[in-house]
């Protein structure tokens, strides 16, 4: 027995608290988003609602990545590599990040045990400080965006609107 002066050590181990949210993948939530690069600005748009977005920055760079499903911590860590950055500063901007486009149904959670996509080269982006990333959303012209373009196209021009549709507006 130990003196009574000496404390004794649990070292049982410890449970550890993780953020559920940090091993979940997530990626486009495809068919109703869809996405155009254009001169750097990744414009989306929500066929379900007519919602478009505009992604910048880090995320507009990093734009391919979530087809295949990404971690917050694969897309901070590599952004971060890429840029230069503090790790720590780019995943408190990730999240946020992350947490928009969940809530606006760009990206998905992939379900349990979902393979990572292909990585491809941190090489291929723009080489700049690093910007953040910039999320704005827009929902001006989404009375328009909703008649679908695609599959209703009349004779006067494109899109129409069904007869029903025109009563309603």
């Amino acid at each position: 027995m130990p003196p009574p002066d000496i404390m004794t050590v649990d070292l049982s181990p410890v449970p550890v608290m993780t953020d559920p949210h940090s091993a979940l993948r997530y990626a486009l939530n495809q068919p109703p988003i869809v996405g155009e690069v254009i001169d750097g600005e990744v414009m989306v748009i929500n066929l379900d609602t007519g919602v478009y977005y505009s992604v910048t920055g880090a995320g507009a760079a990093d734009q391919h990545r979530p087809h295949g499903g990404a971690t917050r911590r694969e897309i901070s860590d590599r952004v971060a590599r890429h840029y230069g950055a503090d790790a720590a500063s780019v995943e408190r901007d990730v999240d946020p990040f992350v947490t928009q486009l969940t809530d606006e149904a760009i990206l998905r959670p992939l379900r349990d045990g979902a393979a990572a996509g292909s990585v491809d080269s941190v090489d291929e982006w723009p080489s700049v400080a690093y910007p953040g990333f910039g999320f704005e959303r827009y929902d001006d012209m989404q009375a328009l965006l909703v008649i679908d373009p695609v599959h209703e196209v009349g004779d006067f021009g494109w899109p129409s609107r069904s007869a029903d549709d025109s009563e309603n507006a």
